[in-house]
């Protein structure tokens, strides 16, 4: 074994623990703490590695303060620079410092714009890009399409099919199987048999299960709440528990399959969400209440450029743009 080969797991360690260390910083969910706190007390290097991460992140000062959360929670581009800097930091290097700065603040720039779910991605079997969609044949038989953005985990034992979706939407069609094929998404779970049902999550936390053919229980194991939905049913969860079951139009539901964006009387801010899953850079909201405007219409999002523009012209909003980032303000 090489010198270079025993490093190996010492800086896959490294990786790790910067990229919690930048999660935790964000804004993260319960179950990424509950992860966290699994992966912290799994051993004693963990623990240190991420004691390191934070005393280097604390030796910026000022600095790391004055960088905004979001951006503050992706450093891990630059980590090959950052072990350089610390190295030469360790030999007393005033220079080291200044570089370790000015590489975090490339990092996170690059990762908020282009890879700001990396650790996410890190834990995913499947995962598109912004702007990606793919469908995949799974080892039953079944089929999954992953919208642009998503990111799912995939567990089949001879005794039950589980799928869990990370971040984004997913639509399946579920060969029948005596095996039963669960979809889990934050704290609950849709259960079939053999149907054709959509899951996604939200930028709230909360996640929507629409059904487009077959039969489907959705459920909290926790609260053991669980409804029985019927083709063009829809219900959603959160934190707070299960929703009421929703009419729907399934067309309409399921338009990002055909490439469109279809929304009728919802804030403005979910729209923009979606459009931005695909495209480049990212979209910053920066009024809370036009947010909260309420909108209805049809978009293409083969070209995110032209949907702002036909969304601008409908809601009367200004657009600017700094680099590849889209400001959306009153």
């Amino acid at each position: 074994m090489t010198v270079e080969d025993e490093a190996k797991p010492e800086e896959q360690l490294e990786k790790q623990a910067i990229a919690w260390f930048t999660r935790m910083n964000g804004r993260p969910s319960p179950a990424e703490r509950a992860d966290f706190e699994t992966w912290l007390g799994a051993s004693d290097a963990h623990a240190r590695q991420y004691r390191a991460v934070e005393a280097t992140w604390t030796d910026l000062g000022a600095l790391a303060g004055a960088l905004d959360r979001e951006q503050s929670a992706s450093l891990t581009a630059a980590l090959d620079r950052v072990r350089q800097a610390k190295r030469a930091r360790r030999r007393g290097s005033v220079a080291a410092g200044v570089a370790l700065s000015l590489a975090l603040l490339l990092g996170t720039g690059w990762l908020w714009l282009e890879r700001p779910h990396l650790l996410q991605d890190w834990r995913a079997d499947l995962a598109t890009a912004r702007g990606e969609q793919r469908t995949i044949a799974l080892a039953d038989g079944s089929t999954v399409q992953l919208d642009a953005d998503t990111a799912i985990a995939i567990e089949f034992t001879p005794r039950s099919r589980q799928v869990r979706l990370l971040r984004g939407t997913a639509f399946f069609e579920v060969v029948r199987s005596e095996r039963p094929f669960v979809v889990a998404a934050q704290e609950g779970e849709a259960m079939v048999l053999g149907t054709s049902f959509e899951v996604a999550t939200r930028e709230d936390g909360a996640v929507a299960v629409t059904l487009v053919g077959g039969s489907l229980e959705v459920r909290l194991p926790a609260s053991r709440q669980a409804e029985i939905l019927k083709p063009g049913e829809s219900v959603a969860y959160d934190a707070a528990g299960l929703g009421r079951v929703q009419a729907v139009d399934a067309a309409a539901a399921a338009s990002w399959r055909a490439g469109r964006v279809v929304f009728d009387d919802i804030p403005l801010e979910t729209v923009l969400q979606r459009i931005g899953r695909y495209r480049h850079g990212r979209i910053v909201l920066l009024s809370p209440s036009l947010g909260q405007r309420r909108v209805t219409g049809n978009l293409s999002l083969r070209d995110t450029d032209a949907a702002l523009a036909a969304l601008q012209s409908s809601v009367g909003f200004s657009l600017s743009s700094l680099g590849r980032v889209t400001f959306v303000s009153p």
